[in-house]
């Protein structure tokens, strides 16, 4: 997990959910990745480090570094389901909150505070 802006871990699932942290990628330049059906591999060059990824962790992955000024969760569940229930976005929501998680915590992704 990275720190915040703040210079601090985020401490809570509902701390890494904020709606005011804007999640970024590594820089699109420093992976090299691979997808095979639904997995992705994914090379980071910063660290030496290589990641399987399943289809919605890659997906995830492929947002962030596309966007340059960061993204929230909300924006990412917007352009990762195409159900507009109420209930589907609770769900994708969810999982891509573990998947932030998860990719800070192997150093692909990281969160800022406003």
């Amino acid at each position: 997990m990275s720190l915040t802006a703040a210079g601090t871990w985020p401490t809570s699932v509902s701390e890494v959910s904020s709606p005011q942290l804007r999640w970024r990628g590594v820089p699109r330049t420093a992976l090299t990745w691979r997808e095979w059906g639904d997995e992705l591999v994914v090379f980071n060059h910063e660290t030496g480090s290589t990641h399987l990824l399943d289809g919605l962790a890659g997906a995830v992955l492929h947002e962030l570094t596309a966007a340059e000024s960061g993204v929230t969760l909300a924006a990412l569940v917007a352009a990762l389901t195409d159900d507009p229930s109420a209930q589907d976005r609770q769900e994708c929501a969810q999982a891509v909150n573990a998947v932030l998680t998860d990719l800070s915590w192997l150093g692909l992704a990281h969160a800022d505070k406003p």
